[in-house]
């Protein structure tokens, strides 16, 4: 799977060139068009020799951007997973290059990298019929090994992870049909003259580099969607699905691509990720935009309306641009739930969020604003919208500007809750113990107010695109609003 964003393009050709180590080639998919991503690995269609084929980096979407989790080792048969230990390999990741921030536009790629790579120990090792990670770490019958790293529990840490690894194998390894494949000291890279194999959990199941197109105004905006499974499955069409409109930040602007997005935020991904899928499936869409929406002088481009378009037009009950490659959305018209249509967003995806559901109040269920703001004179249209606005005591800008606004709101009849106390951000993570937040969190809002702000201890604007996100408690209130 290549993906090479218009700042990195011009230096791809190097950076293949120096990490290339001999093996297989990767036959690369193209990331543009239609195309959901895929492992490059999985699309080798040349005649496979004994042995090691070649690897991908398997990552996560993070708060603090993609994460490399685990290699996947392909070989030409199934493996026995009895031959396997965690000392099976050697692995490593190169780090990204010095500049980078994810979501920031004007450092350097992730990849643009030739960095040494960093050992990275392998502390879960099993097989697999796909180049992917299962949570569980249990091994199924299969041809790929996964050689899974440890990872913080603190998802917010930014990453220090480009997309190239690198791995070697040092044991002797068995097959199921009793062959053996000894160590050898060639060092394998997921990186070839055709690209980069990688394979991202959750993000993969995107369909990106969409584009609606408005004839009458000559007016285009580019996004991507997530279409659930069950749409996907025979008479998936017949349903009909809530639609979250995630609007990430301006960093991932200008000369962004869909795939960053993506993957230098977990704002819009977090919602596609299967975890979040199987607790209630939605229609997920991003806009990428190609300059900032919204200043902090209040002035906002076309895109903004042009967003608000985009909704409209999957309202209608008319799409049906899924993949024409792939027969199980092919001509599917996928039906939007009007009752549920959300917002959310960070920084200028958050003061997007709130502009639009103030000036179409007929459209949104309900917003999760994360870290935004808007002149109160200009949003007094959400006084009887529900909203969850989270910001950090450290927000110079979106937690004073948000005190602004409740004045404003009350005057105009909105039943606003706004504890005294703030909330401790340590308690977000781990996400699988969450249960002293949700406590809180949900004893806040059951406080029946339409509105609820609540603030995190010493949480800055940054910090809170990485953290928020995982608050579950959030993220289930959202969608149990339904438009009356």
């Amino acid at each position: 799977m290549v993906f090479l964003s218009r700042r990195s393009f011009l230096l791809s050709g190097v950076a293949t060139g120096v990490c290339m180590t001999s093996g297989t080639p990767l036959l690369a998919q193209d990331a543009n068009g239609f195309q959901a991503a895929a492992s490059a690995m999985s699309q080798n269609t040349a005649p496979m020799t004994p042995g090691l084929q070649g690897i991908t980096a398997i990552c996560e979407v993070t708060g603090g951007g993609e994460k490399v989790y685990a290699i996947a080792v392909e070989y030409d048969t199934e493996i026995d997973p009895e031959s396997l230990s965690t000392s099976s390999y050697s692995a490593a990741v190169v780090p990204t290059a010095d500049g980078y921030y994810p979501g920031m536009p004007a450092g350097p790629s992730n990849n643009d990298t030739e960095k040494t790579p960093v050992a990275r120990e392998i502390i879960a090792i099993y097989t697999n019929d796909t180049a992917m990670r299962r949570l569980d770490q249990s091994s199924v019958k299969g041809r790929y090994v996964i050689a899974e790293f440890a990872h913080a529990d603190d998802l917010s840490q930014p990453t220090t992870d480009s997309e190239k690894v690198r791995l070697t194998q040092t044991a002797e390894i068995r097959t199921l049909a009793g062959a053996s494949y000894p160590a050898a000291d060639k060092q394998w890279s997921n990186v070839s003259g055709h690209g980069t194999s990688v394979a991202i959990r959750g993000v993969d199941a995107w369909e990106q580099n969409h584009w609606w197109w408005d004839d009458s105004r000559s007016a285009w905006l580019e996004y991507s969607i997530y279409l659930p499974k069950s749409f996907l499955a025979e008479g998936g069409e017949e349903k009909s699905y809530p639609l979250i409109l995630a609007i990430t930040h301006s960093g991932t602007s200008y000369d962004g691509t869909c795939k960053e997005t993506l993957t230098e935020t977990c704002i819009a991904s977090i919602w596609g990720m299967p975890e979040q899928q199987a607790k209630e499936e939605c229609v997920v869409i991003t806009p990428r935009y190609e300059r900032t929406t919204m200043n902090d002088y209040w002035e906002h481009t076309a895109d903004v309306e042009n967003t608000y378009r985009l909704v409209q037009s999957l309202l209608s009950n008319t799409w049906n641009y899924g993949n024409p490659n792939l027969s199980d959305r092919r001509d599917k018209v996928l039906k939007i739930d009007p009752a549920r249509v959300y917002c959310t967003g960070w920084s200028m995806g958050a003061m997007t969020s709130l502009w639009l559901m103030a000036h179409h109040p007929e459209t949104f269920a309900a917003g999760l604003i994360i870290a935004g703001q808007q002149r109160p004179q200009d949003v007094v249209g959400l006084a009887d919208q529900n909203l969850l606005i989270i910001t950090g005591t450290e927000d110079q800008k979106s937690t004073p500007w948000t005190e602004a606004c409740l004045p404003v709101w009350r005057d105009a009849g909105a039943k606003i809750t706004r504890p005294d106390t703030t909330l401790d951000p340590d308690l977000i993570f781990p996400v699988t113990d969450q249960k002293a937040l949700d406590d809180q969190v949900n004893g806040y809002l059951d406080e029946g107010g339409n509105i609820t702000f609540l603030t995190f201890e010493g949480v800055d604007h940054m910090a809170s695109a990485r953290k928020f996100f995982y608050i579950s408690a959030a993220r289930d209130w959202l969608l149990s609003k339904t438009k009356a």
